[in-house]
Formats: structure tokens, C-alpha cells, sequence
């Protein structure tokens, strides 16, 4: 049995009696929050984990109605060990130290912090999307306020903790899972959005696009980078709440006595990751030419959307011979023939691109053309019957909309609906952040600058557009090779989606633990279903002495590091595939 484990309590029946009934269900995506974040756990269902109430930390996101709840919990947290409930107390209030039973719910709102610890530098709006309002006892920390639509800011905290002797009963009030689907997703675009009242954002332009479907506030969740300009998405949302969630799991560990361990986000510690893709708009061979020449001044592969009738081929083959990725740009404006919001128009498309490449390369990813979008999950349906490993059209198409519309720049797996009960999707969505700085009414370069340092305070992925077209403007040249060089200065690596795409799946194929060794030791516990070079785990507890890697697996370097604003010890190594296990004291 793993040390240090999480595990996490789930009404699986409850899920699937919504999912019968057609209504959406997002609690399992608490296991795709802890995957993306490294962190091994354990699945449990209400009836399994009461038979066997496995020490460590208890994440309750769904209980049954049994009536010992309480009692158990009580114990459980008396014996040393934490529970954190999500999104509702489950009738555990007695447990967490609140009042009485929580009363009615607020449906969507936002947080107010204060001077809440755990969420220290943290500026985003928090618009959540569900949160139970709760009265805390008087031996029960209350932190944050809740905001409701309206703008009141309640009595109702946004989190509590009550101190055991060497545990944690806390609970997160907000539902962490449905806020990151619904601000990732949005909602289903039948039709325009509603555009921005300073019209910075026209968003109703009868063109049906993704951010139709945005569900964030034009006031509560925008600002502004330089006051001259307009207020955009400023903070990644999504990316905040992560933060929160793990610093709340970091001290829980911490009371307990614990070390916390899991891999980082990029191999080779890397602090975050660089995108520019192209859009091949007119498909012009000077425009193209040119775009080459800037991102080998930039030092940069980069990721061709191509629009049909595409280019010749020499063009591609100096993006191939230059490194970088030819990808997608699927036209659903019906300005050419077979161009329509059609799967039939989008397979003939990519199909024509593959045969104009001889299929010398695979094409893993698309973007459309405009940010074009219907419906709600089907366009990802599309890509995952096609092939398509990783979507861009996701972002907005406006001044006042660019920035963290999705509330995230972590690339992130969409959710289906509930007529397939909700599941994860076998597609990548990598959000468009902005496009062509500093062209005027589209970014200027402070507002791509902020972009860049947000982004890599979140350790997530910048992603540029820029247009080839766009270089008939003089200054958008010397900015891609400027802003790649700004992005470095960050800690930022400039990658291809394709080189996301293939990390992202050796990463998810990674657990990290720490289990009982010999003689009383500890081991670090590493299953890679792939050979994994640069592999980076974080562990709040240095060992104070590390024997050799089992599987030929070579530990590079050791240092400390400062992740979320937590403080971890850094282990780069090198493994193989299978189990590697590395003893220590």
C-alpha cells in the first residue's frame, strides 16, 4: 500500500441515474484534475471505502444516504487522517465543523479571497459554477466569501477547515469539476453570443463561432493590461482554481506529516511551454516564405493550419525540412466549394491535405477557420473519428475576448455529454489565446507580453496565432521574434502541437508514489507505460539519502524548486518503461 495516497469517494450510481435521465454529471472529472496534476489516488465507491477506510486523505465528491456517515468520518479524522469534500458537506456537516445541515445553493457566482493564504498571487474572478452555503462553527477556519450573479457578496465562505489533532476536516464549497468543464466547454452555439456593452467584442456577427458559447462575465471576469486599451480575459480561471485545489491537498499532507509527491507538468523541469501556430489565410507562397525566414530568426517550429486549396508543394516541403508541424484549417465559411459545417466537408478537407503531403506526415491537428463552431461536443466527435489528436478553436475572435477564454492555457481533455455518460474524449483542446500582435484592435504588445507571464505563472502553454497575411504589417515580424524571445526569458520552451501532443501522452501514462521499501525504508514507486526522458517528480520531502534507480533508471539532478508558491524538492531523471523503483531514507 502506497504512503501517501489519495483517495476519492464517488456515487457512481447517483452518476449514472443523471446520465439515464440525459442530465450532465461532471463529478469523474475530479479523476482527470488529479491526473493532469501527476497524483496517484484510488477510486472508491460509498460501500467499498466504509469496508475498508483507507488511511490518508479522503476526497468525498458523492456519499450514499447511510446514516453512520458522520460517525465514521469523525473517527477516521480522529485516527490522523484528512478528509476535503467538494462542492457539498455530503451530511457530513458535524464532521467539518459546520452549524447545521448546508441550506440552498448559489447556481453561479464568483470568490472573494481576501487575504486567504491559499490563494496568495491568485487574481482571477474564481467564477464557479455550483456552491453550497455553509455556516461555519466557531472552531472552524472560514476563508473567502462567496459572490452571487447579482454582485452581493454573502455571508457564506468559500472554504472551510476544522483542525483535528493531526488532521484536516475541510471542504471546498465550490464544485471544482463542473466549473473547469463548464468555462473550459461552454455551452452548446445555436446562436449568437451576447456581444460586450463597450463593444469591444461584437460577438454577434451571424457567424456561429466558440466563443458563442463563452460562459464568462464581459465585466466581473475582464481587465485590462494597459489602461489605454481594451479589457480582455485577463487570468486564467481554470488554472487558479488548479492551484488552489493542490495547494488545499499540499497542506493537508503537511498537517498530517506527509509528503506530498507527484510529476510536473514538462519534462526537464521546464517552467511552461511556447506556441505559435499559423493560419494559412490566402495561402499566399511570399507570405509563407517570409513567416519562414521570421521563425527561423525566432528559433522557433511552429504549427501550419492550412486552408484549402493549400499550397504547392515545395512550400511544404521547406516547413518540413525546417521542422516544423503541417497541420489543419478547416474552412466552414462556405466561401469555397465543399466548405460547409458538415463532417462529410471536414473529412474531404483533411483528405485533400493528406494527399497533397503524400502522406509523408500525419496530421494531428486542426483549427478552424474563423474559430467556426456548432452544436456542443460534435465537432470533437469529428476529430476523434478522423484522427485529430489536438483542437485549437477554442478562443475568441474579437478584441475584447482574447486572452483565457476557456479560463485555462493548459492544453485540457474535453468532457462528452450525457448520452455517453459524460466521458472523457480522445482529443486534446490547446485554446487560441490571442492573434497577430501588435496589429491594432487585435493585441497589442503589452497585452501579449502579459499573456506570455500569465501564462507561465500558471505553467501552462502561450498560444500564439499569427497569420502569414498578417506580415504585410511590418511590425508583426519583429514581434513574433521578439515575443518568442520574451517567452524564453520566462522560462518558456516553444514547441509544435505535435510535440504536446506526443509529451502529453507519455506524461499520462506516468504514476508517481511513495510505497513502503525494505528494512523500514521508503521507495519511490514510477510506472511509465513509455521510456521517459527528463522525467520530473516533486516531493515535499527531501529523503536524506537516495539509493540507485531499479530498471536502469538514472536520477539527473536534484534541487529545490518553487511550484503553486509551495516549496518541493526537484528529482529530473531518466526511466524506462515497466517499474522503476529508487530506495531511500
Amino acid at each position: 500500500m502506497s504512503i501517501q495516497m489519495i483517495h476519492v469517494v464517488w456515487n457512481e450510481q447517483q452518476a449514472e441515474k443523471s446520465w439515464k435521465q440525459g442530465r450532465n454529471d461532471y463529478t469523474p472529472y475530479m479523476f482527470e484534475i488529479l491526473n493532469y496534476l501527476g497524483i496517484v489516488f484510488s477510486k472508491w465507491t460509498p460501500n467499498s471505502w466504509m469496508e475498508h477506510q483507507p488511511s490518508g486523505i479522503t476526497i468525498v465528491v458523492g456519499l450514499d444516504d447511510h446514516s453512520e456517515w458522520p460517525s465514521i468520518f469523525k473517527q477516521y479524522c480522529e485516527n490522523g487522517n484528512s478528509v476535503l469534500t467538494i462542492g457539498s458537506s455530503f451530511g457530513l456537516h458535524d464532521v467539518l465543523g459546520l452549524n447545521k445541515p448546508e441550506g440552498k445553493k448559489i447556481q453561479e457566482g464568483w470568490i472573494q479571497w481576501n487575504d486567504c493564504k491559499l490563494a496568495e498571487s491568485l487574481r482571477s474572478s474564481f467564477h464557479f459554477f455550483g456552491a453550497s452555503l455553509v455556516e461555519p462553527c466557531p472552531d472552524t477556519e472560514a476563508l473567502g466569501s462567496l459572490i452571487r450573479r447579482n454582485g452581493e457578496v454573502s455571508l457564506f465562505p468559500a472554504f472551510t477547515m476544522r483542525p483535528y489533532a493531526s488532521s484536516y476536516a475541510a471542504m471546498i464549497c465550490f464544485d471544482i469539476a463542473k466549473s473547469f468543464c463548464m468555462i473550459q466547454q461552454g455551452i452548446s452555439v445555436e446562436k449568437d453570443g451576447l456581444p460586450a456593452s463597450d463593444g469591444t467584442a461584437s460577438v454577434d456577427d451571424d457567424i456561429l463561432k466558440t466563443d458563442d458559447g463563452s460562459v464568462l462575465d464581459w465585466l466581473h471576469d475582464r481587465d485590462k493590461a494597459d489602461p489605454m486599451s481594451a479589457a480582455f480575459f485577463m487570468y486564467p480561471i481554470v488554472d487558479e482554481m488548479r492551484i488552489f485545489f493542490i495547494r488545499t491537498l499540499h497542506l493537508l499532507h503537511e498537517k498530517m506529516g506527509e509528503a506530498m509527491v507527484h510529476s510536473w507538468f514538462w519534462p526537464e523541469g521546464i517552467d511552461g511551454i511556447g506556441h505559435i501556430s499559423h493560419d494559412s489565410d490566402g495561402n499566399s507562397i511570399d507570405a509563407a516564405e517570409l513567416m519562414l525566414e521570421k521563425l527561423l530568426e525566432a528559433d522557433i517550429h511552429s504549427t501550419w493550419c492550412v486552408i484549402m486549396p493549400g499550397y504547392p508543394q515545395s512550400v511544404y516541403e521547406k516547413m518540413i525540412e525546417a521542422g516544423h508541424e503541417i497541420a489543419l484549417h478547416y474552412n466552414a465559411l462556405s466561401t469555397e466549394e465543399n466548405s460547409l459545417w458538415d463532417e462529410e466537408h471536414f473529412n474531404l478537407q483533411l483528405d485533400r491535405l493528406n494527399q497533397q503531403l503524400k502522406n509523408r506526415v500525419s496530421i494531428k491537428t486542426n483549427k478552424n477557420h474563423y474559430l467556426r463552431w456548432e452544436g456542443d461536443i460534435q465537432f470533437y466527435q469529428w476529430c476523434e473519428r478522423a484522427g485529430i489528436a489536438v483542437e485549437q478553436s477554442k478562443g475568441g475572435t474579437k478584441q475584447g475576448n482574447k486572452g483565457f477564454l476557456a479560463g485555462t492555457c493548459h492544453p485540457y481533455i474535453p468532457v462528452s455529454n450525457a448520452l455517453e455518460r459524460n466521458r472523457l474524449m480522445q482529443v486534446f483542446s490547446l485554446p487560441t489565446l490571442a492573434w497577430d500582435p501588435p496589429t491594432s484592435l487585435r493585441c497589442t504588445l503589452k497585452e501579449a507580453q502579459s499573456i506570455i507571464e500569465l501564462s507561465a505563472q500558471v505553467n501552462g502553454v502561450v498560444h500564439f496565432l499569427f497569420h502569414p497575411a498578417a506580415l504585410v504589417n511590418e511590425e508583426v515580424g519583429p514581434a513574433l521574434v521578439d515575443l518568442a524571445n520574451y517567452g524564453r526569458m520566462q522560462g518558456l520552451h516553444w514547441w509544435t502541437s505535435e510535440q504536446l501532443f506526443r509529451w502529453l501522452q507519455i506524461k499520462r501514462g506516468i504514476d508517481v508514489s511513495v510505497q513502503p521499501g525494505t528494512n523500514e525504508g521508503k521507495q519511490l514507486y514510477i510506472s511509465a507505460q513509455h521510456p521517459c526522458k527528463g522525467l520530473t517528480v516533486l516531493i515535499t520531502q527531501l529523503p536524506s539519502k537516495m539509493g540507485i534507480p531499479s530498471n536502469n533508471g538514472t536520477i539527473r539532478s536534484i534541487r529545490f524548486k518553487q511550484r503553486f508558491g509551495l516549496s518541493f524538492h526537484e528529482i529530473i531523471l531518466d526511466v524506462r518503461q515497466g517499474n522503476t523503483i529508487i530506495p531511500f531514507d
